[in-house]
């Protein structure tokens, strides 16, 4: 359309002030004019001069604008959301079309484009994820999850600047997400085609409950409060149904809830409180007894909890012995909470007991078997100067599933335990390993002063020891070496050499002290009130450190790593969450991640908002991170803070997806819900013709309105200066100045 333009005066002065200021001022110019001795046509040619540059100057007071109004026509939108999922491509009541395949005939469809020729057609894919500018013509239905509602939130809020006419939802209904449709606010009504004919009940297909997943803790102290929480899943059939969940040990049932599946539901969580009371590893199990259920091998999960008692019992070994041997073990039975059974490797290779209590079942003379019925009695683990040939794979492996359930290990080993035939050279133990050893290291001598890192002191077991004016020097150091990726460095050389080193691994922790003349704290240092020397306190400290109680893990954790699930697909973004910990705000976190390939990623995470993409009920303040993982195994994951002194770690399960086809027919109460919350209409296969006359697109017409200031124009300014120029020059030609 041809704009139409307008002149806008918004004057300085009055109109009337300057009207009588140009009256006043044309009197003034004419009787000054008329007393010089000029001809009256000279007179006339200067009074007008002085007069058009006051005229021109009024102009520029004015601050005239033009003001143009262009209107333009915007046709109608209608977004197409097609569900992704691969249950689209299932067919339970074997109909001659798959959902997916009447989905792409709707968009196809003669009457489609006829309804939509004067509109702007935006195409959304929903699965896992909302997929934008979606191209009906590859359209792919493999989605692993069909998370309906998010999606549905995402558009309507994405699309609510649009003249949106309606949204077409191609879908089967079989959302996945738990979130209700009672908060979504479409900006337009919701018109759904039915893709699946209704069939005859007895065609329906049968239900189908299973015991999907189970999170629990791996090893908990008797008598202490747990929770074990039990995904069920429904994987087919759509009615609704109650049934119980139990909780057993030993045939008995210890704890029963009850899962209630509305019409369509897919999923349930239901949690247990447990307190053991029985030391040892306990076998649970989780049973559900569905009335209807055409598969029963799926509804039960067994799980094995390891139980342990407060008293802390640590498994010291050693090689030869050594001076180290002695003044840890001299310190460790001074400490009531700890208690210690050591064995030393001799001469021929066998090992002695030094167990500080007869009685308990590990004798002297050979190495204690090393599988989790045994390491279960004990809290933490010290590895001495042993070489990795000391300890079978079945051994290693055995200590490294005993740190991933929650336990603590020690390594302090020289020459023998760090060198090339080392603990290291035995493959499990490498991988617990919280430095590398560079080629060339060896076990350096001197007098080296060290101290707490920022991280080491941050560490409250460390508080006290960090208060000393001057820590006692070591005489060797092992070196050089390389920090892992998810270690941290507690105490240091002045030289930056790592001492003390630690790491998390799974749910328990490993630390390495890389020196062999630590013993020497010892001699000559001071007592405490409690008569420990610096040496006592260190070890004790480190010890209960690497095996905490469950208040003192949760109270050091201050920054937590939060993750929407435990579990996610190949290739399906991750939103990682950070929040706590002393980082100042703004200031940034980083994230690492280790594949189970070994390759590190390195992230930065950015202050964001955080909400349910990470798992939070409530919106709260944090950092974040995406990430899109190409390898499937489990992911290590840690946040850090810029200055080193706090991290936090978990386990990402990547998994290949499995395509939900469940033989489960579409979900006609979540798709009518969808119609009703958004004022739409719902309509079967044979009336998706008559559905798309209700879409009635309505143009909307724009006005863009531009201004444009017409006073300050140079041409105008260019003139005035002229007609200045031009009288001065003929006052001075007639002799007039």
């Amino acid at each position: 359309m041809i704009p139409s333009a307008v002149i806008l005066l918004e004057p300085i002065l009055p109109s009337w002030l300057v009207t009588g200021c140009g009256i006043v001022f044309a009197w003034l110019a004419w009787r000054t004019y008329s007393a010089c001795a000029l001809k009256p046509r000279e007179r006339l040619l200067l009074w007008s001069l002085r007069m058009a540059a006051f005229l021109l100057i009024a102009w520029i007071m004015t601050l005239a604008a033009s003001r143009t109004v262009r209107t333009e026509t915007e046709p109608a939108v209608v977004a197409v959301l097609t569900d992704l999922s691969a249950s689209m491509e299932d067919n339970p009541l074997e109909a001659r079309q798959t959902r997916a395949q009447r989905a792409l005939d709707f968009i196809g469809s003669p009457a489609f484009r006829q309804a939509t020729k004067d509109c702007r057609v935006l195409y959304f894919g929903m699965g896992a994820d909302l997929e934008e500018n979606a191209n009906p013509e590859n359209m792919a239905f493999t989605a692993p999850k069909s998370l309906l509602t998010p999606a549905l939130m995402t558009t309507a809020s994405r699309l609510r600047a649009e003249n949106l006419a309606a949204v077409i939802v191609l879908s089967d209904g079989l959302d996945q997400s738990g979130q209700s449709l009672d908060s979504l606010a479409m900006p337009a009504p919701a018109l759904i085609p039915e893709l699946e004919d209704p069939g005859a009940p007895d065609r329906q297909a049968a239900q189908d409950f299973a015991v999907a997943d189970l999170a629990y803790p791996k090893r908990v102290i008797v008598g202490w409060k747990t929770t074990i929480a039990a995904s069920i899943q429904r994987r087919s059939g759509s009615a609704a149904q109650t049934f119980p969940v139990q909780l057993r040990q030993g045939g008995k049932v210890i704890s029963t809830e009850s899962a209630a599946f509305a019409e369509g539901e897919s999923f349930q969580k239901i949690s247990f409180s447990l307190e053991p009371v029985d030391i040892g590893s306990q076998l649970y199990e989780i049973l559900i007894s569905p009335e209807l259920d055409s598969d029963n091998t799926n509804n039960r999960r067994e799980l094995i909890i390891e139980v342990t008692d407060a008293k802390q019992r640590v498994l010291y070994l050693e090689g030869a012995p050594r001076w180290e041997f002695k003044f840890l073990k001299r310190s460790l039975l001074a400490e009531k909470n700890l208690q210690l059974n050591a064995f030393v490797r001799a001469g021929d290779g066998a090992f002695i007991n030094f167990d500080e209590q007869a009685g308990s079942g590990l004798g002297g003379g050979a190495l204690p078997t090393l599988n989790a019925e045994t390491l279960r009695q004990f809290k933490a683990i010290i590895l001495g100067e042993l070489p990795g040939s000391a300890f079978s794979q079945e051994d290693a492996t055995a200590i490294r599933q005993f740190v991933e359930k929650g336990g603590g290990l020690l390594f302090l080993g020289a020459k023998i335990a760090y060198g090339a035939e080392g603990l290291a050279s035995n493959e499990p133990l490498r991988q617990l390993f919280p430095v590398q050893s560079e080629p060339g290291a060896t076990m350096r001598e001197g007098r080296f002063s060290v101290d707490f890192t920022p991280a080491g002191r941050s560490l409250p077991v460390f508080t006290a020891l960090a208060e000393e004016i001057r820590l006692p020097p070591l005489l060797s150091i092992w070196g050089p070496v390389k920090t892992g990726d998810f270690a941290t460095t507690y105490l240091s050389a002045t030289d930056g050499s790592p001492i003390l080193v630690g790491r998390r691994y799974g749910q328990g922790r490993v630390a390495i002290i890389l020196s062999e003349s630590l013993w020497r704290w010892q001699m000559g240092s001071s007592a405490d009130e409690t008569g420990k020397g610096f040496y006592g306190r260190f070890i004790t400290q480190l010890l209960h450190w690497l095996s905490p109680s469950q208040e003192e893990d949760d109270s050091e954790e201050l920054l937590h790593v939060l993750l929407a699930a435990a579990e996610v697909d190949l290739r399906e973004q991750v939103a990682i969450g950070a929040i706590g910990g002393k980082a100042a705000a703004g200031s940034g976190l980083t994230c690492r991640l280790q594949a189970p390939s070994g390759k590190n990623y390195t992230l930065p995470m950015v202050p964001a908002r955080l909400e349910a993409d990470v798992g939070l009920n409530r919106p709260q303040d944090g950092f974040r991170c995406d990430f899109i993982p190409d390898e499937t195994g489990p992911y290590q994951v840690e946040v850090i803070t810029p200055d080193g002194t706090q991290h936090a770690t978990t386990v990402l399960l990547v998994r290949f997806p499995e395509h939900e086809r469940t033989g489960q027919t579409i979900n006609r109460p979540f798709l009518r819900q969808l119609a009703e919350v958004t004022g739409g209409q719902y309509a079967s296969w044979r009336e998706r013709d008559d559905l798309l006359k209700a879409l009635q697109p309505e143009p909307r017409k724009l006005e863009t309105v531009s201004e444009k200031p017409l006073w300050n124009h140079w041409l105008g300014l260019a003139v005035l200066m002229t007609l200045f120029c031009l009288e001065w020059w003929l006052r001075r030609r007639w002799d007039l100045v």
